[in-house]
């Protein structure tokens, strides 16, 4: 059975042992957390791949300000963490020393299963997901962290189409609507 990695804004997983555990119901199939050693969560999903198991890391699209523009980026949504796909069977002392995982996620000492509902729902949350998370939104408030108007506090009015970002800031008892760069704001809490 041939394995072909799918990485998309979903998540990253490895067919071949999923289309193995839908074709025979009588091996149980059950989804594990598994954590990874630092910053080698892609070394992990390498190895463990090589290795036949199937595995899960939903990822999403974020908007993210890079050198003073927006750079649209794939991120973990649990970095540093994988769900992988496990059977009573499977070969539990090769994760140890596979590298780049440092353990299985564990409550009493024992590995703790992951509801297939949950992965599904995270699966089907993140194949819906076309537009990445926006930066700013509407009613947020941010602090002004360049220009004349350095320090103060305002509130996000809209999003302009060249992504810049309408404020509304408290000046002399009234609020007045300014376009600012999305480098010249911070969030705020």
């Amino acid at each position: 059975m041939s394995q072909q990695r799918q990485t998309t804004a979903q998540g990253t997983s490895v067919k071949g042992t999923e289309e193995f555990s839908e074709l025979n119901p009588s091996v149980p199939f059950t989804w594990y957390l598994l954590q990874c050693k630092a910053r080698q969560q892609g070394r992990a999903e390498e190895h463990l791949e090589n290795q036949g198991f199937a595995i899960y890391s939903p990822q999403h699209k974020v908007k993210r300000v890079r050198r003073g523009r927006y750079e649209t980026c794939i991120e973990s949504l649990f970095p540093g963490y994988l769900f992988i796909q496990l059977t009573d069977d499977s070969n539990w002392r090769a994760l140890h020393g596979t590298r780049g995982v440092s353990r299985l996620v564990s409550f009493n000492g024992r590995p703790h299963p992951v509801s297939d509902a949950l992965i599904a729902a995270l699966k089907s949350r993140f194949i819906a997901q076309t537009e990445p998370e926006a930066l700013y939104r509407p009613g947020q408030r941010v602090m002004i962290t360049d220009g004349c108007f350095r320090d103060l506090e305002a509130i996000v009015k809209a999003v302009t189409p060249d992504e810049r970002i309408i404020v509304l800031l408290n000046i002399m008892h009234s609020q007045q609507a300014l376009a600012m760069s999305p480098t010249q704001l911070a969030r705020t809490g």
